[in-house]
């Protein structure tokens, strides 16, 4: 007996020793954007593969994460950070699990940016010294409207103003929360507020220029967001829909030659807002696509249309443009001449 409990006791220490050492893979990992920035604080999911999460944590010091004591198989890493698309890749450890001792796997995540998130209104960057009853309602408002309590947030934000007039981001987050509201007007009264306050803002010609694309005033949005790319030149969207806006002078326009140069100009900004974002705004194909039908150019502009539902299959819509290509590629017969009835007698 007394032998038998000693080899039972050797057997799971051997036993304990092999799952030890099983469980002794890393899984170490970089996430970067497409431009090969590296990218902190993106939550990191480790989840076995086909099934549910194992272990989470966040990317730190230049993008690294890393989970370790995993037995051999397969793991899905899923990514996700607000402002870019949900990126997941597989990871295998292939060493058999009785022989499988402090296997290393190295890889490398890439996350594109989301196109809402590029096209979206910018952000301010103007610091004040704001009296603290003012910065209270402030950040009250914002947060009622992060939590979708409009009328509650509105009224915080113009609290704040009265507190302190001067305020330049209530008057800028309060036109923004009016704008999404459809009350262009008022929105125009606060950014221009805003504008007194601080000329030097980009986010404030930005948001002139979107309401104006609202009111179909194109000639003017098209000078606000030119305004808003003289201040910061490598903002994509400011260059989107300066290009957008100019299509539309384009196509209004009775002049030949200033058409022309609309189309131009246009054609420039689309390809700039494309060069910025890293080849990640879908939306800038439907707009070359207008261009080249306006020059003449159907071919290439079904093409850019299906380059586009190669990127966004299902976008809302999708059915729209597909009607647009099957329109650009028809080849329509001419009407055979009417006939012609005998002259009378």
């Amino acid at each position: 007996m007394r032998g038998r409990s000693l080899l039972w006791t050797i057997a799971v220490l051997l036993l304990m020793s092999v799952s030890a050492l099983a469980q002794s893979n890393t899984l170490r990992g970089k996430v970067r954007s497409t431009s090969g920035t590296t990218i902190n604080n993106a939550i990191v999911e480790l989840k076995a593969g086909g099934g549910g999460m194992i272990a989470q944590t966040v990317t730190r010091n230049d993008g690294d994460f890393a989970f370790s004591n995993l037995p051999s198989g397969e793991y899905e890493v899923e990514v996700t950070i607000a402002g870019f698309e949900t990126a997941i890749q597989m990871a295998r450890f292939n060493t058999p699990a009785p022989m499988n001792f402090a296997e290393v796997v190295n890889m490398e995540v890439v996350i594109r940016p989301r196109a809402d998130a590029i096209l979206a209104a910018p952000g301010t960057n103007f610091t004040q010294d704001v009296p603290k009853p003012a910065r209270t309602f402030f950040e009250k408002g914002m947060s009622r409207l992060r939590e979708g309590k409009s009328d509650e947030g509105i009224a915080m934000l113009r609290e704040a103003i009265s507190a302190y007039g001067d305020y330049f981001n209530a008057h800028f987050e309060l036109g923004r929360e009016l704008f999404r509201l459809g009350k262009n007007l008022d929105a125009l009264e606060e950014f221009e507020r805003a504008r007194q306050i601080n000329e030097r803002q980009d986010a404030v010609y930005f948001m002139f220029g979107m309401v104006m694309l609202r009111e179909q005033k194109f000639a003017l949005a098209q000078r606000a967001f030119r305004e808003a790319s003289s201040i910061n030149a490598n903002r994509a969207a400011s260059h989107f829909y300066r290009g957008q806006a100019l299509i539309e002078l384009a196509l209004r326009s009775t002049d030949d030659t200033q058409r022309i140069a609309d189309l131009s100009d246009a054609d420039k900004e689309l390809n700039r807002a494309w060069e910025l974002s890293n080849g990640t705004i879908p939306s800038v194909r439907v707009q070359r696509a207008r261009i080249y039908e306006r020059r003449g150019d159907k071919e290439a502009a079904a093409r850019e249309l299906e380059e586009y539902l190669r990127v966004e299959p299902e976008a809302k819509n999708a059915p729209a443009i597909r009607t647009a290509i099957t329109r650009l590629r028809s080849r329509h017969k001419p009407e055979p001449p009417a006939e012609s009835k005998p002259p009378q007698p």
